[in-house]
């Protein structure tokens, strides 16, 4: 048996209330699985909505929390039958470094903010031997969200180039690595922000940097960087309350590619002007990858494969002791990148 630690919650509530670091029993791993000793773990937004009840529901309680992280093989069970496999060169060996996939981490059971845990092996992804350990706990979750969704409006590294792809809320680490992605293959980058101060961190990422506060800034800016042509693709978490702007600064067959609802759920969309523009409204999350047979092994090599190109920004690593304020902190979105957690 190995004792381990991991912070838990077993109520709906903001993250310094609710979390708790408790100690657990783990066995041995059983048929498909590993031991992994976390070496840096990789926050998300999506765990500071989990916390209070506004992400998934917790499948019960207490829940742990964490989808994202790098850790060290400690123990290898015995080989399995059934399931899907890792990635071909996710190396299983003792003592091997690699990452855990969002979409096949069991956030409630198990959870990545913790110091020891055991993981099904499908879970496990190689890790490019370029990055620090708070750089690979911070690769996964944006290359799977968002070079899955420029592979859904058609961007890839054959056919990016000529287009203008627009990222909102460009300064999460999301964003971040979406606009390396789209512009490491060619296309011209849009980054629109909130804010001035980050707007201009953002323009050494991007060709055009813009400051929107609100949805008729971010289509006036747009159609100033483009000369009144548009975008060709925009991927947005935004929602509801930018949704009007990008359609009205869309180019004609236009995608919006939506992957979160920051603003809301029930947009009242312009249906007649997207007819007019032949525009594409698209949703996306990363378990398309994980339904179409083929595509996450597609992701992962890109991953790899312009791992130079798209290192994550890490915008700072704290103590995993301190996790309810830091996921606090990542909630009032002040920085830019990548928020780490270390062991």
């Amino acid at each position: 048996m190995t004792t381990s630690h991991r912070w838990q919650f077993d109520t709906y509530n903001q993250p310094v209330e609710a979390l708790s670091w408790r100690p657990h029993e783990l066995g041995d791993p059983g048929p498909g699985q590993v031991l992994l000793k976390i070496l840096a773990v990789g926050m998300n937004r999506s765990e500071f909505n989990y916390v209070q009840g506004k992400y998934a529901p917790a499948r019960t309680f207490p829940s742990g929390i964490g989808q994202e992280a790098v850790g060290e093989i400690l123990a290898i069970g015995p080989a399995s039958a059934d399931g899907p496999l890792p990635h071909g060169t996710t190396p299983l060996t003792v003592g091997s470094r690699v990452a855990l996939l969002p979409g096949r981490v069991d956030m409630c059971d198990m959870g990545t903010y913790r110091d020891v845990g055991i993981f099904d092996q499908a879970a496990l992804a190689p890790v490019p031997d370029i990055y620090t350990d708070a750089e690979a706990a911070g690769l996964w979750m944006g290359v799977l969200t968002m070079a899955g969704a420029l592979e859904l409006a058609g961007i890839t590294p054959d056919s990016a180039e000529g287009k203008t792809v627009l990222i909102t809320a460009a300064s999460s680490s999301m964003g971040v690595i979406a606009l390396k992605l789209a512009r490491t293959w060619g296309a011209t980058t849009i980054a629109s922000s909130r804010s001035a101060a980050k707007a201009e961190q953002l323009t050494a990422l991007s060709d055009h940097a813009i400051v929107a506060g609100d949805s008729g800034a971010l289509a006036t800016e747009i159609a100033m960087v483009t000369d009144n042509s548009g975008f060709d693709v925009a991927l947005d978490p935004v929602g509801q309350a930018f949704y009007p702007g990008l359609i009205d600064a869309a180019a004609v067959g236009a995608q919006i590619i939506s992957y979160e609802m920051i603003t809301g759920r029930e947009p009242v969309l312009p249906i007649a002007q997207m007819m007019m523009k032949d525009l594409s409204f698209r949703g996306y999350t990363l378990f398309r990858l994980y339904r179409i047979p083929g595509l996450l092994t597609q992701i992962i090599d890109w991953g790899m494969t312009y791992a130079e190109q798209i290192k994550p920004v890490i915008a700072g690593t704290q103590s995993l002791s301190d996790a309810p304020q830091v996921l606090a902190e990542l909630g009032r979105c002040d920085h830019l990148g990548k928020l780490v957690l270390m062991p």
